[in-house]
């Protein structure tokens, strides 16, 4: 009864363990946008929802010479964008919206991101 016991945890552990990819976030790059006379451009990311987070609207950083980003902004309960416009090399209007609530789904926030 007992090894039937250790069998049956053990058995689960490793099905959970082989399950990691579940709570892995699979992002989606919704619009690149470059910067003129600036040595980065910026990418607009949509993050969906699972099991631990909320879904965002996410403007990034990329330098040209680096592979690293900077969230510049991160918008949580957000899904979906309507629009963008660069407003000058340090400004950005966003509009975006929550399709998935019932709150937001008629609602539309418009959002200027300095780029630092």
């Amino acid at each position: 009864m007992k090894r039937s016991g250790i069998a049956l945890f053990v058995m689960l552990t490793s099905s959970l363990l082989s399950c990691t990819d579940i709570l892995e976030v699979k992002e989606k790059e919704l619009f690149v946008i470059d910067i003129p006379n600036k040595l980065y451009r910026l990418r607009i990311v949509h993050i969906p929802s699972n099991a631990t987070i909320q879904s965002s609207i996410q403007i990034r950083k990329v330098y040209n010479n680096k592979k690293d980003e900077e969230v510049l902004q991160n918008y949580e309960r957000y899904n979906y964008l309507e629009s963008y416009k660069l407003l000058s090399d340090t400004a950005l209007m966003i509009v975006i919206k929550d399709t998935i609530s019932y709150l937001g789904s008629k609602r539309l926030d418009t959002m200027i991101v300095k780029l630092k």
